[in-house]
């Protein structure tokens, strides 16, 4: 076990140093609203509430935690564009934590199923380094996941114990019981994808435990009824995007086609990604998701007609499968407008890979394969610190996203906001016009190429995506601010001073919006209320010298020289 522990932690070693990302860790972590600043109101409306269409209050309660010792002076992070309050190193320490007991804790459930200490080790190693593992362990965002693995194994544990204990201790073994469900409904609470606990303890209760049906039946219930209405609740939040639905004679195919990506990608790991926009529409849009279902199907049949002779093997194929349930398509949910498949998604469902390689060592009794399987691991080990590099860097992270997939529209947009930021424009306006191009109702999308085509002078191409942006986005401050500025530059005044009017209804007090507000009606000739908006500005920001000499210009203008002097002399 400690050797487990050394070998994740060494495979994760890069990430201690990671950053934020993007992608997600601002909603989730260093901008949610309920997380900064800390506060027992905030995290008592995370209990009460649901937040970003999910009710997961424990989740959010155990990254509070973490915030409570990652608080830092604020300072400005240029690689995520935004002002923090809390520093990434301790969010990445507790998910190497997590990962590492929850590989112990796999290893304990294999030994549990195997009784073997080979075949655990070996099915906690694949856990542990597997490529497809590396997202939910460096990705601040996916702590959520980590946790809710972690209930869940301890879970499955605790009730896989209590089986093994029962004929000797029968109230031991319902206390265990009891516990067993208390953290299912933990898992719950962290996400919403253990709804599947129900089904995997009966799978493990019926395949290896060898269970009566009845008794089976009953401990399910019970885990049934602690996950049912978490998981009401989530489908009752989540609104699915057209891109995300299917008819129903297609989620079958979908299924099956997501199944063949997650065993293809656990044999050859290679080109992963956070979004690999493998929509619904994309997977049925190719022939070939009609035919590759056969594969899972296949391989499940075989493990089925073999089922007595190799029952881990049989059992590690199911639940394989039974993690895998949520988010294969067959129900619809709020990320497969996105994509169906993500590596995330294989946390969980990588503890029955490494039962059936495990077990098809053990069955060929073998040294060789022994070796074969351990070399094998050792790459595997090697990709995924390789992989890991791509996660510490938001910039590393999303040209990598990029590279693998050029249609994620998150990522051209958030690389060529970037690089705005970093002034090299000419880059920038090739990312964020592929974003527009991708996805041309992306308010944000079509701001930020306004902001960058004004940057180079390009006004008239400028206009028209600050328009479209408060087009498709009434309530956008900044895209109102921006197509005011373009109407000033280019002496349009009155159309500026409603542009500039519609901004302030929004943020009322937002300083800059002020002074342009002024500077409009100086151009119109309406230097009285030029004068109101210039003193309301100079009053939210009184340090800032050109709000201060506006002010007096505009003094200067109706004949107040006296008063005038008091902003304009130094």
């Amino acid at each position: 076990m400690l050797a487990l522990a050394v070998t994740t932690a060494v495979v994760y070693l890069r990430t201690f140093g990671a950053g934020f990302l993007s992608f997600d860790d601002n909603i989730h972590v260093y901008a949610n609203p309920f997380l900064n600043p800390l506060s027992f109101d905030g995290i008592g409306t995370l209990w009460h509430h649901a937040y970003e269409w999910l009710y997961i209050p424990l989740a959010y309660t155990i990254l509070a935690g973490v915030a409570l010792f990652a608080q830092t002076p604020e300072q400005l992070d240029s690689s995520v564009v935004h002002s923090l309050t809390v520093s990434p190193g301790p969010f990445h320490f507790t998910s190497v934590g997590f990962h590492i007991a929850n590989v112990l804790l796999c290893f304990l459930l294999a030994q549990r199923l195997s009784r073997s200490r080979t075949s655990a080790l070996l099915c906690a190693l694949i856990f542990a380094v597997h490529p497809l593992q590396v997202e939910s362990v460096g990705w601040i965002s996916e702590l959520r996941g980590l946790t809710s693995g972690f209930f869940a194994l301890v879970a499955l544990n605790v009730f896989v114990l209590s089986r093994q204990v029962d004929g000797n201790a029968p109230k031991t073994s319902r206390t265990l019981l009891a516990a067993s469900a208390v953290f299912v409904t933990c898992s719950m609470l962290c996400k919403p994808a253990a709804v599947v606990l129900p089904l995997v303890a009966l799978t493990i209760d019926r395949v290896t435990l060898r269970t009566p049906w009845r008794k089976s039946i009953v401990n399910a219930s019970i885990w049934g009824v602690c996950v049912l209405p978490f998981a009401l609740i989530t489908r009752s939040l989540q609104n699915i995007a057209p891109e995300g639905m299917s008819v129903w004679w297609q989620r079958p195919f979908i299924a099956g086609d997501a199944l063949a990506f997650y065993l293809f990608k656990t044999f050859a790991p290679t080109n992963l990604c956070v979004d690999y926009g493998h929509t619904p529409y994309s997977a049925m849009l190719h022939g070939w998701s009609y035919v590759v279902w056969a594969v899972p199907v296949i391989l499940l049949v075989l493990g089925y007609v073999n089922r007595r002779r190799r029952p881990i093997m049989w059992l590690g194929s199911l639940l394989f499968v039974a993690f895998l349930l949520p988010t294969l398509g067959l129900t619809p949910f709020k990320y497969q407008a996105h994509s169906t498949v993500a590596d995330r998604y294989a946390y969980l469902p990588m503890i029955g890979v490494g039962l059936v390689i495990a077990d098809a060592v053990t069955a060929i009794r073998s040294k060789i394969a022994l070796w074969a399987v351990s070399a094998a691991i050792i790459c595997l080990a090697f990709t995924s610190f390789k992989q890991s590099s791509y996660w510490v860097d938001n910039t590393e992270f999303l040209s990598h996203t990029i590279d693998v997939n050029p249609n994620a529209v998150f990522a051209q947009l958030d690389l060529g906001t970037l690089l705005l930021k970093e002034k090299q424009v000419g880059d920038a306006i090739e990312h964020l016009s592929k974003a527009v191009e991708l996805a041309p109702r992306n308010a944000e999308a079509q701001n930020n190429l306004g902001l960058a085509l004004f940057k180079q002078g390009r006004l008239d191409e400028a206009e028209p995506h600050y328009r479209k942006a408060v087009e498709l986005n009434p309530r956008y401050f900044k895209a109102y601010e921006n197509l005011s500025v373009v109407y000033l530059q280019t002496k349009r005044p009155d159309a500026a001073i409603a542009a500039l009017k519609a901004a302030l209804q929004l943020q009322p007090s937002e300083a800059k919006a002020l002074n342009d507000l002024g500077v409009a009606y100086m151009q119109t000739g309406q230097a009285a209320e030029g004068l109101d908006a210039f003193q309301r500005a100079f009053g939210i920001e009184p340090s800032n010298v050109r709000y201060k000499k506006n002010v007096g210009y505009a003094l200067m203008q109706q004949g107040r020289a006296q008063e005038a002097a008091e902003y304009l002399n130094p």
